[in-house]
């Protein structure tokens, strides 16, 4: 039975979560993106001591892969391949569009055909965004995540994610936290079905390509 180890500091916040085949065995969130790179190394040891583990009990790692804030992103993906060079263990990669739909469809009974915006505030009058639709019970993603612009019109029965706010449409507008849980079991049931990826392939994902520069440098680019 493997032990699956999931990583969150995308969603402003620093969530630690311990899965095996059976569900969740234990989660650490601790809200706000001040200091995650200080705590989130601490929060791994004390999750795993919790359960009486260390990290060679770990069997493979997930992470959010974004998009999202980029010094979260980078966190997170940085741990994660640290962990995966030292210890030889596979990754899966989650983006933090398709969690945001998935934990809203996890929570509630969506008909079948209703179509599901994600949106995270991009600043810079940006939003990422993804569609996604209800079949058959399973979530099927429409296109490609993207950047769009503030009051950009989103036809979709719900908009989920804190991007909503800033965009024109009829749907209702749902604002949700997922936290290491959510990316742990769309991790454990990708793993099951196609396995993982090597240190080298954890690769985070921005959308926008100036992301790495400062805020006053992006500024400048425009």
């Amino acid at each position: 039975m493997a032990i699956l180890l999931a990583l969150d500091t995308v969603f402003e916040q620093c969530s630690v979560a311990l899965l095996n085949n059976d569900g969740v065995i234990g989660e650490t969130t601790i809200l706000g993106n001040r200091g995650q790179t200080e705590t989130i190394l601490p929060i791994i040891d004390n999750l795993l001591s919790q359960h009486q583990m260390t990290l060679d009990d770990v069997d493979v790692l997930a992470f959010n892969r974004g998009p999202g804030a980029f010094s979260g992103i980078r966190i997170n993906t940085a741990v994660v391949q640290a962990l995966s060079f030292a210890l030889d263990l596979p990754c899966v990669r989650v983006s933090s569009l398709k969690t945001l739909a998935n934990t809203f469809v996890m929570q509630n009974s969506i008909s079948d055909n209703a179509v599901i915006a994600s949106c995270i505030d991009a600043r810079q009058n940006e939003v990422y965004a993804c569609f996604y639709q209800i079949e058959n019970d399973k979530l099927t993603q429409i296109g490609d995540e993207a950047l769009l612009p503030y009051d950009n019109e989103i036809k979709a029965d719900f908009i989920i994610g804190n991007g909503g706010q800033f965009i024109k449409t009829d749907g209702q507008l749902i604002d949700l936290n997922p936290t290491a849980c959510d990316i742990g079991k769309m991790a454990y049931a990708e793993y099951l079905t196609n396995g993982g990826v090597t240190a080298q392939n954890a690769l985070p994902v921005y959308l926008r390509h100036n992301a790495w520069k400062t805020l006053a440098e992006q500024g400048k680019s425009k």
